[in-house]
């Protein structure tokens, strides 16, 4: 994957909008109040999800990666997806080395269908991955740890599951450094929406 490609290669909207962010912060409800907004969206753990329910080549590459161990009557076990890679890094780059080239191709031609919308595409690696050269402007969601634990633990997940995932990722305090913009969600939702309404604003004049 070509990560070194200039802006305008790639930039082919009116507003293109790189956001990121950690773990448990809360980037798909930021997602949501662009997406009221007017904005075209895209979640890259969204396409991801549906890569492993509905790519028939993705799941045989997992059938012969990781045999049946990672499927059940439905379709592909994420929890036993995650459980491996999250366990093993080897594990964990050949899954994204898998999935990224093509997240990033579902990405990309969904703005080419549609450039002169306003676009924002979330992608959790975004700064690990070094894709934040193909977009005008980034945008970091940042929550404070203890707040983080909480919403995952209601989720389902250990505090040991999320350590794992922090493990993996950019630490957040360096994203925040290498943002264009932060969105603060450590207060209450509607706290959250007046924040993002603003940047939508501030935004659009630019």
């Amino acid at each position: 994957m070509d990560t070194n490609a200039s802006v305008s290669e790639f930039r082919l909207s009116s507003r293109l909008i790189g956001l990121t962010g950690g773990i448990g912060c809360g980037k798909s409800t930021v997602v949501g109040f662009f997406n009221d907004a007017g904005w075209r969206t895209i979640e890259s753990d969204a396409v991801v999800r549906d890569l492993l329910s509905a790519n028939t080549e993705v799941q045989a590459q997992l059938r012969g990666r990781w045999g049946e161990a990672v499927f059940t009557g439905s379709g592909v076990d994420r929890r036993a997806v995650a459980a491996r890679v999250f366990e093993q890094e080897s594990e964990l780059r050949w899954l994204e080395d898998l999935l990224h080239p093509l997240v990033r191709e579902h990405w990309q031609a969904s703005i080419e269908e549609a450039p002169d919308a306003d676009w924002l595409v979330e992608i959790p690696l975004l700064f690990e991955k070094r894709l934040e050269t193909l977009f005008d402007l980034t945008v970091c969601v940042a929550s404070p740890p203890d707040v983080v634990e909480r919403r995952m633990v209601a989720r389902g997940y250990t505090g040991a599951e999320v350590a794992q995932r922090r493990e993996r990722q950019m630490p957040l305090e360096e994203k925040v450094e290498r943002a264009d913009y932060l969105i603060s969600n450590a207060g209450s939702l509607e706290f959250l929406k007046r924040q993002t309404t603003r940047l939508i604003e501030q935004i659009t004049t630019l």
